[in-house]
């Protein structure tokens, strides 16, 4: 047989023929026992299956272990990892242990090696893989260099829980990195734990952005991140003594596989969804950027006209999101699963990510035991084993469709609005989020009705959130009132979401972008010019913490509307582009933003909005030469219209 090995060198991906006798061979080998890896490891080593477990620091757990992140926000119950967490509980019992904030996170990693002992899992810590071994794309083997130096082993399937779909990667696969528009990924966090009145607690800040495939600026991130000062104040205080940095950084995003199915924002804002889902994932649009003006449509949609961050909703995830297309006898479990950058913030919760590893190890069994490829499984004989420990629950589907169930316990029941009057008042009140998407649901039919509300002038929301509903049915009826909302700097911030609500002012410029109203152009590049005029301005949002920050956000939604408005008015793309540089390209140019959860924790996004600028200009200036060639083309070199 001919075998090559998959590497990855300065960023590459190569390929090269290799040798391959490996003295042990496993049924599954699991590389990563992070969040996913850890129960992936568990779940298939107790359905009987020979399990190695590569990991490359000194422990299970990852994130909630090692990265210190002890709590859960969202995501589902149900499923293996409730039993770990339960042994953890009744270890926390005893007199031995210290006392510890959420799941005790040294306790976890105790409870988690346990069990894989237990089940038989062979365990290699301080362990990178550096290759995969490959016979007409399926996968046969790891490759790994740790305390011993390199070693090999072969395997019938392998287990990517890395995080960052680093054996796919090294196998070939396709994927993609953060959002559309500049591959920007979330901001990522360090935490801390520290000790007070006997017991341990943990603490993170979000230091900014980090690209996971750059190992200069992964070690920079490491660096700069430890150094901030609420992890290195001037002076330690005694009710909050430094124990240490987690060694592992709280990344959100980095690579995204290509799946066989890939589970996208815009699907689930169609209706669509798998019939055959795994497991459920469940949180809100969890963006921790502040930048949403550059983030998508359907976001911006969803986020800033409608005011949705912070409702919750499932969303179902099928075995094809886990198999990297291309690459057989491989699946990709935790955060690089086939998702799409505007739906991560949401499937990447803890809970979540532990089902998705226990779903992981159980496919990989069943395609041992039965033979069958993992592309071909059928979903009748792994549901009964997904719905065995509750790693699959039909209770966990709830939220934002028709006829669900209600959200969790903490949260009220939501359902989409049908009725007229409902619809009118929610219009009309400081909640408008349900009011505004419900209206966009029912589209033309609620046209004649949004058009008369958003006409009269005496009730302020109904008109001004009539109007969003309108702009985001196309209906160019809500341009008076989105003009006015924007003239006047409309402060209000709607209180539909829990928190990082945006302000009715600039998404109201937002909407005035979708709809390309060329009329408005040049008053968006005056807010470009206009800093002094938000300095001292009060704001009663836990996002915005100072003047600069209230003005990024006016300035980025302007700058954005500019530049959709002038796709669709090519004759404003000279104006606009001269404009923006004149200001960007200014040494002095600076705009910061803070990061969760501080309030001075401050983050320059001159580069970035420099980046957006640059990128448009060079778009503009392609498609104006791809113009020029078509008409040159053209017999006598005729200009049509186009």
């Amino acid at each position: 047989m001919t075998i090559t090995i998959g590497e990855r060198r300065n960023g590459v991906q190569v390929s090269r023929p290799a040798a391959f006798a490996p003295a042990e061979t496993y049924d599954v080998i699991v590389v990563g026992l992070g969040t996913a890896g850890a129960l992936a490891a568990i779940a298939a080593a107790e359905r009987g299956l020979r399990v190695l477990g590569i990991e490359r620091l000194n422990a299970m757990g990852g994130t909630g272990t090692l990265g210190a992140v002890v709590g859960y926000y969202f995501g589902n119950k149900g499923g293996l990892f409730e039993e770990i967490d339960q042994e953890v509980q009744r270890l926390s019992g005893a007199a031995a242990y210290t006392k510890a904030g959420g799941v005790n996170a040294d306790l976890k990693k105790l409870a988690l090696e346990r069990r894989a002992l237990a089940a038989g899992v062979e365990l290699r810590y301080e362990c990178t893989a550096v290759g995969v071994y490959l016979e007409h794309n399926e996968v046969r083997g790891l490759r790994w260099i740790g305390p011993n130096g390199p070693d090999e082993a072969g395997c019938r399937i392998a287990i990517d829980c890395t995080g960052d779909a680093e054996i796919a990667a090294m196998a070939g696969a396709s994927y993609r990195k953060g959002r559309e528009l500049d591959g920007k990924a979330q901001p990522f966090s360090n935490a801390l734990v520290w000790i007070n009145d006997g017991a341990v607690h943990t603490f993170y800040t979000d230091s900014g952005y980090v690209d996971v495939e750059d190992a200069e600026d992964y070690a920079r991130a490491v660096l700069e991140s430890a150094c901030v000062h609420t992890h290195q104040p001037e002076r330690f205080e005694e009710r909050r003594k430094f124990v240490k940095l987690a060694p592992l950084l709280g990344v959100r995003e980095g690579r995204f596989i290509e799946g066989e199915r890939q589970v996208t924002f815009a699907d689930f804002l169609d209706d669509k969804e798998t019939e055959e889902p795994i497991f459920y994932a469940y949180s809100n649009v969890d963006n921790h950027g502040k930048d949403m003006a550059f983030e998508s449509e359907n976001q911006r949609d969803w986020i800033v006209a409608a005011s949705l961050w912070g409702l919750n909703f499932s969303v179902p995830v099928p075995l094809g999101a886990l198999l990297p297309k291309g690459v057989g006898r491989l699946l990709v479990a935790g955060r690089a699963l086939a998702v799409d950058h505007d739906l991560a913030p949401c499937v990447r919760m803890k809970r979540d990510m532990q089902k998705c590893g226990e779903a992981a190890g159980l496919a990989a069994a069943l395609a041992i035991e039965t033979g069958v490829p993992l592309t071909r499984l059928p979903y009748e004989s792994l549901k009964p084993r997904l719905l065995e420990k509750g790693c699959l629950l039909a209770a966990n589907h709830k939220g934002m469709r028709d006829g669900q169930p209600s959200m969790d316990e903490a949260m009220p029941s939501i359902r989409w609005l049908r009725d007229e009057a409902d619809i009118q008042s929610g219009l009309d009140g400081e909640k408008p989020g349900l009011a505004i998407w419900s209206a966009k649901r029912l589209g033309g039919a609620m046209l004649p009705s949004l058009r008369a509300w958003a006409a009269q002038t005496e009730r302020v929301h109904l008109r001004r959130h009539s109007a969003f509903a309108l702009a985001l049915l196309g209906d160019e009826a809500a341009l008076p009132a989105l003009r006015e909302t924007m003239r006047e700097r409309d402060g209000f911030f709607p209180k539909t979401s829990r928190k990082y609500n945006q302000a009715r002012g600039y998404a109201a410029i937002y909407l005035l972008g979708k709809l390309g109203d060329e009329t408005v152009v040049p008053e968006l590049i005056d807010i470009l010019r206009s800093r002094e005029a938000f300095k001292n301005v009060s704001t009663d949002v836990e996002f915005i913490n100072h003047d600069d920050e209230y003005f990024f956000q006016y300035f980025t939604f302007a700058l954005r509307a500019l530049f959709q408005i002038a796709d669709r008015h090519p004759a404003e793309r000279e104006r606009v582009i001269t404009a923006a540089r004149e200001i960007v390209d200014e040494p002095s140019f600076a705009l910061h933003v803070t990061m969760k959860p501080s309030k001075d924790v401050n983050f320059d996004m001159a580069d970035t909005i420099r980046g957006v600028v640059r990128r448009q200009a060079e778009a503009w200036s392609t498609s104006q030469r791809q113009r020029e060639n078509r008409v040159a083309a053209r017999p006598g070199g005729s200009d049509v219209t186009e």
